[in-house]
């Protein structure tokens, strides 16, 4: 197999998290793009994945693209149920967190990341007020179903760590950051849960070398 990522993002984050938490590290050639010099942008990779972005995965005659998708094979490949539930049920529990991460729960929570913690890491102006008050709107309707799921659980689907928590917690670098303007404290629960998945071994080695550099 072949992955390829970035150092810059939450994205790559997940995936290469899943990578090693499954196992596969030692068996997969991975390729690192400096995004910001627009190094994915090759005919080659277009081959792969045709938006131009990461992370994306080779195996055999697949190209495979977008983070969740990729987790959930890498998951299916290595036959770690307990990670990716294969039942009806679980599947689909997992395939509802997915679904609710990428639009309401992390779509708010990178628009502020991005205004407090990322612009001004790589110099792209002051933050945006008004676009964080408003991201911040959002991010406190979700998070409230958030933290109240967790209320009483150690992780997304129960007690143990599954490609649920990899998914809605792919932004914990940046919102743990100080300057990020994330009310984790209005949220106790979700804390936490951030907290005890930078504990997970394949995540913890996965972390950036400073949150700004999580950036998407």
């Amino acid at each position: 197999m072949k992955l390829y990522v970035t150092d810059l993002s939450p994205n790559s984050r997940r995936v290469l998290a899943a990578l090693g938490h499954l196992g596969f590290k030692g068996e997969t050639e991975i390729q690192k793009f400096d995004i910001l010099n627009g190094e994915q942008r090759t005919e080659a990779f277009r081959a792969v994945n045709p938006n131009l972005k990461v992370p994306a995965l080779t195996d055999g005659d697949l190209n495979l693209w977008e983070a969740n998708p990729i987790m959930i094979y890498l998951a299916d490949k290595a036959g770690a149920d307990s990670f990716c539930p294969s039942d009806p049920r679980g599947r689909i529990e997992v395939l509802r967190w997915m679904s609710w991460e990428v639009q309401h729960y992390n779509r708010a929570l990178g628009d502020i990341v991005w205004e407090t913690v990322a612009k001004p890491a790589f110099g792209m102006g002051a933050p945006d007020q008004e676009k964080i008050d408003a991201a911040l709107e959002n991010y406190h309707r979700f998070a409230a179903v958030l933290n109240d799921h967790l209320a009483g659980r150690d992780f997304i689907l129960g007690e143990n760590v599954t490609v649920a928590d990899f998914a809605v917690g792919a932004v914990s670098a940046l919102a743990l950051h100080p300057q990020s303007q994330v009310p984790l404290d209005d949220y106790p629960h979700v804390k936490a849960w951030y907290l005890r998945l930078e504990g997970v071994p394949a995540w913890q080695a996965t972390a950036p070398r400073a949150p700004a550099e999580a950036a998407e």
